[in-house]
């Protein structure tokens, strides 16, 4: 039985008509995890909308979640999203808007601010993650358990690897 045929097989089938000698290795496997983003984000912004949320504040509201009393530094949470300050600063300021989270001086140093995840935005995000962490589990239903945890241990390794250079 021919297995089915994907977007990448097409176009490095298309490389190998025009009579290419270019290596499409690599496209198999970066053009398969380019493409599995796109269609991965298309379905978590359409998931995150039904909480008037983007992907990019869903990541500052989980980060608070998870966080130590909800709170973070603005740097810390520039850290586990590796966005740009600005990036950061345009997210919060409609957070802030919304009342999901509040910026105040932090207790410890004066100078910094503190980020916090307020009742409210609490409530959101507690809601929003439920149905985020089940989409994810959806997109990856039709693996069974041990390819699941198999394509974790390869990917993990070429995360670590690419987030080295």
């Amino acid at each position: 039985m021919e297995q089915k045929r994907d977007l990448i097989d097409t176009i490095v089938s298309d490389w190998e008509n025009i009579g290419s000698t270019l290596n499409t290795d690599g496209t198999q496997v970066v053009g398969r995890i380019v493409r599995l983003s796109t269609l991965i984000s298309r379905r978590v912004e359409e998931n995150l909308a039904k909480y008037e949320l983007t992907a990019g504040e869903f990541d500052v509201l989980a980060a608070l979640l998870r966080a130590d009393n909800h709170s973070l530094a603005p740097f810390e949470l520039q850290d586990l999203m590796l966005v740009s300050s600005g990036g950061l600063s345009n997210r919060m300021k409609r957070l802030e808007k919304y009342g999901w989270i509040s910026r105040a001086q932090a207790k410890e140093d004066g100078r910094g601010v503190a980020v916090k995840l307020t009742p409210k935005g609490k409530a959101l995000i507690e809601e929003a993650s439920i149905s985020h962490l089940a989409l994810e589990n959806e997109l990856i239903a039709s693996m069974n358990k041990a390819d699941a945890e198999s394509l974790q241990h390869l990917l993990r390794g070429l995360l670590l690897e690419l987030d080295k250079k």
